[in-house]
């Protein structure tokens, strides 16, 4: 069950008060999918995962909380441009603007993680290449994270090989695709669920597959014969 309840929020920003939706409490049944989308009624519920200021365009998680950087970028005819965006839903575009943000305070997976989650809106408008495009954008910050020694899953030994290799096999990004699952299985700690996963997904690229696949499906019986 989904709980959601009306809050008055104050913008950081600009100090416009409005009313947003928050996300009480909610569940999901079923599994996630191989970059970790989670099923529903968690699913359903990203419109709350972050708000827009009505009155300066400020998105956030949280609009009243506030990094240094947060106010300039806020300002930028490019971050203005991202928001009105009409090759995007508007939720599509909050998510780009919050990782715009994220990457600004240096954050680089958290941005990567926002580039995602606006891919999985685009999922659901059928915006294909939008979708694609928001993919290959999330990969970039990730690696750059990567570089900063931000990890994007540092808790999952191959979950961010995993992560990544699924993001460029869904932007047709085949190559650095089976590149990512090559890395995954070479690590000495990789656990064996792990090791099934990317196995699954090297199969999935291998085949030029570019749809969405759930972590249940390496439990199928096509599946349970891929030979390691």
């Amino acid at each position: 069950m989904t709980t959601i309840f009306e809050e008055e929020v104050t913008c950081g920003v600009c100090g416009h008060k409005q009313t947003v939706p928050e996300l009480g409490s909610t569940n999901s049944f079923g599994s996630m999918d191989l970059d970790t989308r989670p099923p529903d009624m968690q699913r359903s519920t990203m419109d709350m995962w972050v708000h827009e200021c009505e009155g300066c365009g400020f998105v956030a998680p949280e609009l009243l909380t506030v990094r240094p950087s947060d106010a300039s970028v806020v300002a930028t005819s490019g971050y203005r441009a991202a928001l009105d965006d009409g090759q995007r839903s508007r939720l599509a575009n909050r998510f780009v603007c919050c990782a715009l943000l994220d990457e600004a305070a240096g954050e680089l997976a958290t941005a990567g993680w926002r580039r995602l989650h606006a891919a999985w809106v685009c999922d659901d408008d059928e915006a294909d290449d939008a979708a694609q495009a928001l993919r290959r954008e999330a990969v970039a910050l990730f690696e750059r994270g990567r570089a900063a020694g931000q990890g994007a899953m540092p808790s999952v030994a191959g979950g961010e090989e995993l992560l990544l290799a699924d993001l460029a096999r869904r932007a047709r990004e085949f190559e650095p695709a089976e590149a990512y699952c090559a890395a995954g299985l070479a690590l000495p700690e990789v656990s064996a669920f792990v090791t099934r996963l990317l196995v699954y997904e090297r199969g999935l690229v291998m085949a030029r597959d570019t749809g969405c696949h759930s972590v249940a499906e390496v439990e199928s019986p096509e599946a349970k014969g891929t030979v390691l």
